[in-house]
């Protein structure tokens, strides 16, 4: 933003410092916590406590998502910080000139949060690891720039907002792949314990997440030679092999 010496603007007071030439005080207009000031000024059932804003995430001055729940059946949270004709939230949108807000419906359970998330995308599916903090979201081939979004800026709020680790699949992907993408590292039996140990220490936690790696990708990882990633590699594809082969044996059962 550019101010202008004189200019009236609001802001977030952060902090006020004592210094020898007097109070120093730190403001702020990129913090979540304006944002979610401004929709108290905005919103009077956010002020007293009828809606709660639960979760925020916030890329400053670009796009921000806020999860809200009411403690009243009768009043509908999105509806109440949208307003009538959409005046509340716009309110808030020309004060952060023009940043793009997602209100969303809060739920403490991941399946139901995460495709709210990941909006405008309407995941097929997800699958949660709620040890982990992993997600897997089986998008529509044709949703899977909306579900990512601008430089992944779609998906990294989503990740933010749910706290989970989101790992977007699409869905023709997912179908050829079967259930594989869900599997993790750790019940892949022809892994060694030590190169389990390595990938998931460099995050590495389903075996779809080693296979989109590649060879140049887990090369990169500490501790692999060229002989455990051809290692790694074989024992993936022959995985993804056999889950493939087993689906069209049930399919063909039926």
């Amino acid at each position: 933003e550019h101010l202008r010496r004189g200019e009236t603007v609001r802001c977030l007071i952060k902090e006020v410092r004592n210094q020898g030439r007097g109070p120093e005080i730190i403001v702020s207009r990129a913090d979540k916590q304006f944002l979610v000031r401004l929709f108290e000024l905005e919103v009077p059932e956010i002020y007293d406590g009828i809606v709660e804003i639960k979760r925020v995430a916030r890329e400053a001055g670009d796009r921000s998502k806020i999860a809200v729940e009411s403690i009243d059946r009768r009043i509908d949270a999105v509806g109440a910080c949208v307003g009538m004709k959409g005046v509340r939230i716009q309110a808030v949108v020309r004060e952060l000139n023009n940043e793009k807000i997602d209100i969303l419906n809060f739920s403490s359970e991941p399946e139901i949060f995460i495709p709210r998330a990941l909006t405008p995308a309407k995941p097929v599916k997800v699958i949660v690891n709620q040890e982990d903090k992993l997600a897997v979201a089986i998008i529509k081939d044709d949703e899977m720039s909306l579900a990512i979004g601008r430089n992944g800026q779609n998906l990294r709020l989503a990740s933010e907002i749910t706290g989970y680790q989101i790992e977007p699949i699409k869905e023709s992907e997912y179908e050829a792949e079967g259930t594989a993408v869900s599997t993790s590292i750790e019940e892949v039996d022809e892994l060694s314990p030590s190169i389990k140990k390595k990938l998931l220490e460099a995050n590495i936690y389903k075996v779809i997440d080693a296979k989109n790696l590649g060879e140049e990708g887990l090369a990169e990882i500490p501790g692999l030679g060229p002989k455990s990633v051809e290692k790694i590699l074989d024992v993936i594809q022959e995985y993804l092999s056999k889950s493939q082969d087993i689906e069209e044996d049930e399919e063909d059962e039926e």
